[in-house]
């Protein structure tokens, strides 16, 4: 018998298990089931909250810390990944203004800035690091980027022309009128800083930044007008005739901190393939039986640009199945048509939220171990 050849690239189970953990499961199940089997684990991510321990990880990277400011000014302990050769640097926004951060704040969506970003970059920066990746999932925040390009150096002036000295964020976007990029420009000037969404939207309207996510960071149906109308403002202070960021995909990820950060120089990738291309992942296919990938839930969103959509198109052009293990199964027909073979709910039976993610680790590898029996028989 041939012997099998299986890629295992799942993301994070969010709250229940990292990519890594997920896959290790996995790989737990298809041995028990296949003990001569070949498995290729990758730990991945698609640009959400856990890509930069996922990459990081992947790639021998060295984790550390560094205080930055919190949502709402508090000091607050985030970390990043470098290289051994201290070129390199990732690190998740969601740990400088990630949303259990707001939370802790009471979801005050006005005040909630992305300062500790800015400062974050600024810090690896000094560093010495030449490549800064961010990765733009699990925001609590919904200010433009602009508390994090404010610690970047640009400079912004009201109507008057006057200074603005106070802290920047969704409550005081109106304010602006004019801004001076020159000071981040040049503490960029040579640095390459890659911005990872895992959604691709836009800056503005009614599938942009606010109208799409700003509810659960706190807005009220009431608010939703007056912040959309503020961000626009915002984005208009930055739009010329050869250029509008806004209209980027990815501009809106993080509550418009794509749009931010594009504005300083930063170049906006979605975030599973620029994963997936760093690991070598297309060079697995050509001699694999079967790829293996999950995440928490599987939905409509699935298929624009998440992990598991970026994972089966590649894939379909070799011909390998992918089968896609979630914790929640609410699958439509584009999930299917982006190249995935399955849908499967790692559930055995009814059960609560909490006890579904209590065990996601046993229910994946158990999960494996049924669908390797299937293996002998593919191709």
């Amino acid at each position: 018998m041939i012997k099998s050849k299986i890629v295992v690239a799942c993301d994070s189970f969010k709250g229940a298990c990292t990519s890594l953990e997920a896959g290790n499961a996995v790989l737990r199940g298809i041995l028990k089931r296949l003990p001569d089997a070949d498995v290729t684990l990758l730990s991945v991510g698609d640009g959400g909250e856990g890509t930069a321990f996922a990459l990081g990880s992947a790639l021998g990277f060295k984790k550390q810390h560094f205080f930055v400011s919190d949502t709402h000014g508090d000091p607050v302990s985030a970390e990043f990944y470098s290289s051994s050769d201290n070129t390199t640097a990732i690190f998740d926004m969601a740990s400088c203004s990630g949303i259990a951060l707001a939370k802790a704040h009471r979801l005050d969506i006005l005040h909630a800035s992305t300062a500790g970003v800015g400062q974050m970059i600024r810090h690896l920066v000094g560093l010495g690091m030449r490549e800064i990746i961010v990765c733009l999932g699990g925001s609590g925040t919904s200010d433009g980027g602009v508390g994090a390009i404010s610690e970047l150096g640009v400079r912004f002036f009201d109507c008057h022309g006057e200074l603005i000295t106070d802290r920047l964020c969704p409550k005081n976007l109106r304010l602006i009128h004019s801004a001076a990029l020159a000071p981040a420009m040049k503490l960029l000037d040579g640095i390459k800083l890659t911005l990872l969404y895992d959604s691709s939207v836009k800056l503005l309207g009614e599938c942009g930044a606010v109208m799409m996510y700003s509810r659960q960071k706190g807005a009220s149906e009431d608010m939703l007008p007056s912040l959309e109308a503020d961000m626009a403002h915002f984005s208009r202070v930055f739009t010329t005739p050869t250029a509008d960021f806004s209209e980027v995909s990815g501009s809106g990820a993080a509550g418009g901190l794509g749009f931010g950060l594009s504005v300083a120089g930063g170049k906006l990738t979605p975030g599973a393939d620029f994963v997936l291309d760093r690991l070598g992942f297309s060079d697995l296919l050509p001699t694999s039986t079967l790829v293996i990938t999950g995440e928490g839930k599987t939905d409509r969103q699935s298929s624009t640009g998440k992990l598991p959509s970026a994972v089966a198109k590649r894939a379909a052009e070799f011909g390998v199945p992918v089968i896609c293990l979630c914790g929640m199964n609410e699958a439509g027909e584009d999930v299917y048509d982006c190249g995935i073979t399955s849908v499967i709910q790692i559930g055995d039976g009814p059960m609560s939220l909490e006890e579904s993610m209590e065990r996601t680790l046993p229910l994946l590898e158990k999960c494996a171990y049924d669908i390797t029996g299937l293996i002998p028989h593919i191709n």
